[in-house]
């Protein structure tokens, strides 16, 4: 199985994903429950600088979510 095409982010945990991956630049309205929930599903760690995006957080935003696939 395949987990990231499994993942279903909800808008805040996707909206959050691209902020620490640098796609947006306001940092500051990081929502720390989806940051808490991208790091137990492996798409993000925080480090002593803050959330940072992992190789698979990268895939994932480059594939998309794949709630958007269908619309």
């Amino acid at each position: 199985m395949d987990m990231e095409n499994e993942l279903r982010l909800s808008p805040s945990e996707w909206e959050t994903l691209k902020a620490i991956g640098g796609w947006s630049r306001d940092r500051r309205l990081l929502d720390n429950n989806a940051v808490r929930n991208l790091v137990a599903s492996e798409l993000a760690v925080v480090t002593d600088s803050g959330p940072a995006i992992t190789a698979m957080g990268r895939r994932v935003v480059v594939r998309g979510s794949p709630q958007l696939w269908n619309s």
